[in-house]
């Protein structure tokens, strides 16, 4: 009898226009929430997966340069070996003296496995190593076979060999070498070793199944972690890098299957600029999508409650609104729950996420709070506009998750600069930050940018990419006050000049504290 009572209740409720717009008001509430939260999935996800394609290009580039400057100083080195050959006479014949130097240049590079000469039958004619094999011939390797029916004296980088002295996995460096007449007479070889970018590329705290690849232009692998040596050497022309990301430009990213492993990896690649030579850096999609869902698992069993919650209450509100005096009691209290989840929530969007400190519009709404305070009052009000520097190369030595610590550090001690009642830390945007004093003149500002700049220095920082000596993330601030006559145009020229105060204060050598006015 109740049920039915209820459904009666209901089902007449539906029937009244109030009824009507609070069922409606219901369901569009919940349609609301739910295309919210699929939309902020949706943006996390997109911003995850470009982070993470600029972070694998990044990194191809820097490794791209690594690998450059490595193979350069072995062509340097190849080439002053060759000259001085060329120097002590006839028939590229080797000295004491020439040997000794080959050991002095091969034990300056880590990554040179060794120097060789070979006469025009592949005989050993010099090594670095400390023996020559008796009789021994290199005529059959490719890269003097290429050398041999190419009339070319370019450097030449080969595939991996296995080097006949030492066992060891190494990259062949030749040049041809031509008598006076232009004829054939020998190879001059470097080899670097294998060895050298296992251990370089080992430095990367990667995932299980994250990748760096040095590939040669005729896409065959010289190494690729993590993968065992059994891959040094496969030919990679159908992997997507190969087929249609080169053609398109020498860097970028793009997610391709791996033709290794068939992985699916959010990839970077860059080819050298001097040499054939490409590297990629591949991050796994899979672990990369798994773990943006756990970060985000919170979030949705949180906005699922609410949905839940707010589904309940409408339901609720709805079934009591024909009931008696004491549902409208109990309607008021669900309605002063909401007004204070919504001032909660406002509160919120006051504040800046990663930093705690007052946001832009937060920002935006207590300076002009505190100009009309100027105005009645007859205080001057000052505005110290912070910079950090070099923030951008900090992001790219140290990456993201770095950064965002950094910018916490900072706001710590931008807070702890600030003393009265009424001043205002905020972050301005990006690595800008904004302090506002009330009741505050130029001198009184002066001294807190200066304690702003020495107390993000005594921080401690380390800062590797910054150009400044201390080798310490620092800061630039530049500070500017006035006294408010209720002129609109104020709070843009409190931030215009500061802002130009903060420019003066970076080009005239960071790390310091500048005065508009």
């Amino acid at each position: 009898m109740r049920k039915n009572a209820i459904r009666t209740s209901d089902s007449s409720l539906l029937k009244t226009s109030l009824g009507r717009s609070m069922a409606l008001f219901i369901v569009l509430t919940s349609l609301f929430v739910v295309a919210i939260n699929a939309w902020s999935l949706w943006n996390g996800w997109q911003q995850t997966m470009s982070e993470r394609k600029d972070d694998a290009r990044n990194l191809s580039i820097s490794l791209a340069r690594q690998a450059e400057d490595a193979f350069l100083q072995v062509d340097i080195t190849l080439a002053d070996a060759v000259r001085q050959l060329r120097q002590r006479g006839n028939a590229y014949a080797a000295t004491p003296e020439f040997l000794r130097q080959l050991k002095e240049q091969q034990s300056k590079l880590p990554q040179l496995h060794g120097l060789f000469v070979y006469d025009t039958e592949g005989h050993w004619i010099a090594s670095s190593g400390n023996f020559i094999p008796t009789n021994a011939s290199n005529a059959d390797r490719d890269y003097f076979q290429w050398h041999l029916h190419h009339n070319d004296t370019s450097l030449l980088i080969s595939r991996v060999i296995r080097s006949r002295s030492t066992g060891d996995l190494v990259i062949p460096v030749s040049v041809r070498l031509n008598d006076e007449k232009g004829n054939f007479a020998g190879v001059a070889l470097a080899t670097v070793r294998v060895d050298y970018f296992r251990q370089h590329y080992g430095y990367y705290a990667l995932g299980a199944k994250d990748t760096l690849g040095l590939i040669l232009a005729d896409a065959s692998a010289l190494y690729i972690r993590p993968f065992p040596d059994n891959v040094i050497g496969r030919v990679l022309s159908s992997s997507p890098l190969f087929k249609t990301e080169l053609k398109a430009a020498s860097s970028g990213n793009a997610i391709w299957r791996s033709s290794l492993d068939g992985v699916q990896r959010v990839f970077g690649y860059a080819r050298l600029e001097r040499y054939p030579l490409i590297v990629t850096a591949g991050y796994d999609l899979a672990t990369i999508r798994d773990a943006w869902m756990k970060s985000n698992l919170v979030n949705v069993l949180l906005n699922l409650l609410l949905l839940i919650a707010i589904a309940g209450m409408g339901i609720v509100v709805f079934r009591q609104v024909g009931t008696n005096v004491r549902n409208q009691v109990e309607l008021t209290f669900v309605r002063d729950e909401l007004t204070s989840i919504n001032h909660t929530l406002q509160s919120l969007a006051l504040v800046d996420g990663l930093t705690g400190l007052a946001n832009r519009r937060q920002f935006d709404a207590l300076l002009d709070q505190a100009l009309m305070k100027s105005q009645k009052t007859g205080d001057p009000l000052a505005l110290v506009m912070v910079d950090i520097d070099y923030f951008k190369r900090y992001n790219d030595t140290y990456g993201h998750v770095a950064g965002d610590e950094c910018l916490q550090d900072v706001a710590k001690a931008l807070k702890s600069c600030v003393q009265y009642h009424g001043d205002v830390v905020a972050r301005y945007g990006g690595e800008e930050f904004a302090i506002i004093l009330p009741n505050t003149d130029f001198a009184e500002a002066k001294i807190v940018a200066e304690q702003a700049v020495g107390a993000v220095r005594e921080r401690g920082i380390a800062h590797e990419s910054t150009e400044l000596a201390s080798g310490l993330v620092t800061v630039s601030a530049g500070y500017f006050a006035l006294l408010s006559h209720g002129n609109a145009a104020e709070a843009e020229q409190l931030k215009r000049e500061a802002d130009q105060a903060l420019y003066m204060a970076k080009r005239s050598g960071r790390d310091r504290a500048y005065g508009q006015g």
